[in-house]
């Protein structure tokens, strides 16, 4: 992911990108903490008015979406509470259709199949079936089958050991140890449901249902 956004120099080779690349999914988009929800949407608009403009998701449901979640988009980004933080951060990234979508694991892309963002999935797969290109790090199997159609397994010197069929890669992986034990339990409790405690989250002390 590093290397992909260009903060880190390729060992061989080099990275060529044909498209504007989105921040992280559920990054705070370099917005100041004293700015609200509103002088950040109108920033944010301003300078990426081309992705938002081919967006399959209007202003008019991501701020449906923020209200839905009781947040006024008056309150500045510093007074929302942790939860809300993580919607509004996660709703945002969702909102412009960049050509590109990065979505390393992060507890947003835990937070994004939680039960409370139902709503944010649906825009995401809006703007996936609309064209954006995702590319994901994800080590979750739930998430990688609702928006992933192909899989690359990487060995540990970053060589392609697998490039294909997304089924496949998990089975590559799985058949080959490339995915850890606590890996491999997270997908379970993601699978069946089970209550996982997000200990990455900015709500560390609570369970998300998932």
């Amino acid at each position: 992911m590093a290397t992909l956004s260009d903060l880190v120099t390729p060992i061989s080779g080099e990275v060529v990108l044909q498209g504007t690349l989105s921040w992280p999914l559920g990054g705070q988009g370099g917005l100041h903490s004293s700015l609200t929800i509103n002088n950040g949407f109108e920033f944010l608009a301003s300078v990426y008015g081309d992705s938002l403009e081919k967006s399959q998701v209007s202003p008019d449901e991501f701020f449906d979406a923020i209200n839905s979640q009781l947040i006024d988009s008056s309150t500045p980004l510093k007074d929302l509470s942790r939860g809300q933080k993580d919607f509004f951060f996660t709703a945002l990234s969702i909102l412009f259709s960049f050509d590109i979508c990065i979505a390393p694991h992060s507890k947003y892309l835990m937070y994004l199949m939680s039960k409370e963002a139902k709503l944010l999935r649906q825009h995401f797969r809006k703007q996936i079936e609309g064209g954006l290109c995702m590319i994901s790090t994800s080590k979750n199997n739930r998430f990688k089958r609702e928006f992933c159609n192909r899989g690359m397994v990487l060995g540990p010197l970053g060589e392609v050991m697998f490039d294909g069929d997304l089924e496949e890669a998990i089975a590559f992986s799985r058949q080959n140890d490339i995915i850890d034990n606590s890996s491999e339990a997270d997908d379970n409790q993601f699978d069946y449901g089970e209550t996982l405690t997000n200990s990455d989250s900015l709500q560390s002390e609570e369970d998300i249902d998932f």
